[in-house]
């Protein structure tokens, strides 16, 4: 697999990723080219508890939704990106996959309200960007494991299941994974 043709790839992070915001996350990238790349973490839901922030209170109650919305990255927060299966499509969906697409409007979080959205769907606020060779750095530097996608993965896994599995899946035990070396 080429390191320049990611799109449509899960990002895994390896034990050894110690970033608070990307530690044990899954990443489907959405977008990936000579200009960088683009994806959603898919196994990090927001809680609607009290001790969220006053933005996220006011996300919340304003979408008025019994879905779990998701943290998608620490780009642009104050923006929804809906991930969802085929069975939903408007001007403004971006097909990622044959299986797989992305909404990002107003008329998607009504359709849901109102039972008309797509039947399998993870509501994200934000997004995980990187500029032109970062994560292609971020990859040789041992940060991330690369896997195909599949729609079961990303709408049948259970979010605290969802990077064990992953690392498991890839013949790795994230109990024995060994990560970066040291310098003696």
């Amino acid at each position: 697999m080429s390191i320049e043709n990611l799109r449509n790839y899960l990002l895994i992070s390896t034990p050894g990723l110690n970033d608070s915001i990307f530690r044990k996350s899954i990443i489907l990238l959405c977008e990936h080219d000579d200009n960088g790349a683009m994806g959603l973490i898919l196994n990090k839901p927001i809680l609607s508890d009290s001790n969220k922030s006053s933005f996220l209170k006011e996300i919340f109650e304003n979408m008025k939704i019994d879905s779990k919305i998701y943290f998608g990255g620490p780009v642009n927060l104050q923006h929804c990106f809906v991930l969802h299966d085929e069975s939903y499509l408007t001007t403004d969906t971006v097909k990622i996959s044959n299986e797989v697409s992305l909404t990002s409007n107003n008329k998607i979080i009504d359709d849901i309200k109102n039972n008309i959205g797509p039947e399998n769907y993870k509501i994200n606020m934000g997004y995980a960007g990187w500029d032109k060779g970062q994560l292609e750095d971020e990859i040789k530097n041992g940060d991330w494991l690369i896997k195909p996608f599949s729609q079961n993965f990303i709408f049948n896994i259970s979010d605290q299941d969802m990077w064990e599995f992953s690392t498991m899946d890839l013949g790795l035990d994230p109990n024995n994974f060994m990560g970066k070396s040291g310098r003696a």
